[in-house]
């Protein structure tokens, strides 16, 4: 197999005008396509940011969010994939910055055994982002 890279991340949400405003916001991200699904079939918006690709899924429909995977803690403990994580070089200024802008914030910033540093928010339909530090090595 040949080297592998992250295709897109896929999200199923409420509202593609209320998502794509939320992701343009707070992370930078572009609208690049915006696809209209029949009666069957979701709205699909595709984000850009650089070289990460969103997906939102937006059904006549949706299934609200089960009360479980509201709670940090439970989430993880349940199987299956949990949430996608965003990489910053300087985590404080993006946590004053989000919280500032009344995002739904999960966690305050954390810290890993390893030295590396977290905090989680919330999407408008409650979904998990973690928020990274990776500092670049000198």
């Amino acid at each position: 197999m040949g080297k592998l890279k992250l295709g897109h991340i896929a999200i199923s949400i409420s509202s593609i005008e209320k998502s794509s405003a939320f992701y343009e916001k707070n992370f930078g991200f572009k609208l690049k396509e915006h696809i209209k699904g029949d009666s069957q079939d979701p709205d699909i918006a595709i984000l850009e940011n650089n070289t990460l690709r969103l997906e939102l899924f937006e059904f006549k429909e949706p299934k609200a969010l089960p009360e479980y995977r509201k709670n940090l803690l439970s989430e993880l403990q349940t199987l299956g994939v949990k949430h996608f994580a965003l990489e910053t070089e300087d985590i404080e200024p993006d946590y004053q910055r989000l919280k500032n802008q009344g995002v739904c914030l999960g966690t305050d910033i954390n810290k890993l055994p390893n030295g590396l540093r977290y905090f989680f928010i919330k999407d408008p339909d409650g979904i998990f982002i973690e928020l990274i530090e990776r500092k670049e090595k000198k």
